[in-house]
């Protein structure tokens, strides 16, 4: 099986819409998707296929408050994905701080440093204009949401490109 085949098996068992370290706010929901969910996963390939361009944004210093979301595994064929804010990318690896409480992930909380492989980043976003670019898997996760849950997340969109 291929890497990215392996990656959408086992993509998104948790996705979380935790888009608090980035839109600064102090809620965070965590959406559960099987790893099944077709919708979900095309989200992830187009954040994946799409990453070479955040990646040339953020080395050119365009946008703020960068993050991308990566797989951790904690168990056999389950991982959690979750937000990490950018400090720095090198080479293929980010290096960041976790950007909300995880839920499966022991030993691990919110603002630990974070260091991940480019091969396990299932999502990115950056603020720019006061909207938010790419989050292709909250997009996906929103639908999941009661009105009032996504209101409260107060989120600002931009149009993908």
């Amino acid at each position: 099986m291929r890497r990215v085949d392996m990656m959408r098996a086992t993509a998104a068992l948790l996705a979380g819409v935790a888009v608090a370290a980035v839109s600064r706010q102090a809620t965070a929901q965590v959406v559960d998707f099987r790893s099944s969910d077709q919708e979900m996963n095309r989200a992830i390939a187009q954040a994946r296929k799409t990453l070479p361009n955040f990646v040339a944004l953020y080395r050119a210093g365009k946008g703020q408050r960068h993050a991308v979301k990566v797989a951790i595994p904690y168990g056999p064929g389950r991982r959690e994905h979750i937000w990490m804010n950018l400090t720095a990318i090198e080479g293929d690896v980010f290096a960041g701080r976790i950007a909300n409480d995880p839920v499966h992930l022991d030993g691990l909380h919110n603002g630990d440093a974070y260091r991940a492989e480019q091969s396990v980043v299932t999502d990115w976003n950056y603020m720019s204009g006061g909207m938010m670019h790419g989050s292709y898997t909250t997009r996906v996760a929103l639908k999941k949401l009661s009105p009032e849950q996504v209101r409260e997340l107060g989120l600002k969109l931009a149009p993908l490109p």
